[in-house]
């Protein structure tokens, strides 16, 4: 950018519009991340944190859940960020007769951008860029999960800390795994139960079984506790759903997969709620 923006003074309160005030939420403020400089209101921080840390969400989820159906401020926050940089979207046809899913993520730039702001807990991982595009309607419904779920946790006095995914855990569970390869066999099972408890993992059938989402948080006492979420999509088997459920997660999924699955686990005789999404 030009270096006479280094120079420009960042403009008060009183000398921004007045038709950008919502109390306080859509007030543009500029900032720098290295050379680059960027205007960010209060509200599109959030929504670059709500993005980064689940990767990629919904312009329908973004709408009802983090704007509260407040569609014209979400498109222009969304418009804004779009413009200068820092973040991607992408149209996907759903499969029904011209219905299609908007879907969001931040940029490498946005993801710099967001870290550099120290939003939430110093742990929280930040993510950025469309992955498996066939995995992306699954990745979208963790957003929308994240808020069933938080909504529960607070309605019981908890505070959310912050959320893991599979990716942050496979990293941490697979990764001593890898190494304990050459050991026997009966060495490598100890070793394997052992890495799986350390994160708060099970092992079934003989695999460390992942969440799609780990909320952490603080119950209404302030002990440290932990839930483990997983959604299921329509080509779920019941036998996948089981091993889920044995692994101890809480399973959301659309309200026909979750009949379909609860059916499916009645008859193996396991208890096991699967929620709507």
């Amino acid at each position: 950018m030009d270096r006479d923006m280094d120079r420009e003074p960042i403009q008060s309160p009183q000398q921004r519009d007045p038709a950008d005030r919502d109390g306080g939420r859509r007030l543009h403020e500029r900032v720098r991340e290295g050379r680059h400089f960027y205007r960010l209101s209060p509200d599109e921080r959030t929504t670059m944190y709500d993005v980064g840390r689940f990767r990629i969400a919904t312009a329908k989820d973004l709408c009802e859940l983090r704007y509260k159906g407040n569609e014209s401020q979400m498109g222009a926050d969304l418009r804004s960020l779009s413009a200068q940089g820092l973040v991607a979207e992408k149209t996907v046809w759903t499969g029904r007769d011209r219905e299609t899913d908007t879907f969001f993520t931040l940029t490498k730039p946005g993801k710099k951008l967001l870290k550099s702001l120290h939003l939430g807990p110093s742990d929280q991982a930040i993510y950025a860029g469309f992955v498996k595009p066939a995995e992306l309607r699954h990745d979208a419904a963790i957003y929308r999960m994240f808020h069933l779920e938080a909504a529960k946790i607070e309605q019981e006095g908890g505070r959310i800390r912050r959320v893991v995914l599979d990716f942050e855990l496979k990293k941490k569970a697979y990764s001593p795994l890898a190494k304990a390869k050459a050991l026997a066999p009966a060495e490598y099972v100890r070793r394997q139960e052992e890495i799986a408890r350390d994160h708060g993992l099970r092992v079934v059938n003989g695999h460390i079984t992942l969440p799609d989402l780990r909320i952490e948080y603080e119950d209404r006492h302030g002990v440290a506790a932990q839930i483990d979420l997983e959604v299921a999509t329509d080509s779920y088997h019941g036998s996948h759903a089981a091993g889920k459920a044995a692994a101890g997660f809480k399973i959301y999924a659309s309200s026909e997969t979750a009949a379909r699955l609860s059916r499916a686990l009645e008859e193996r005789e396991i208890t096991a709620d699967i929620l709507s999404l």
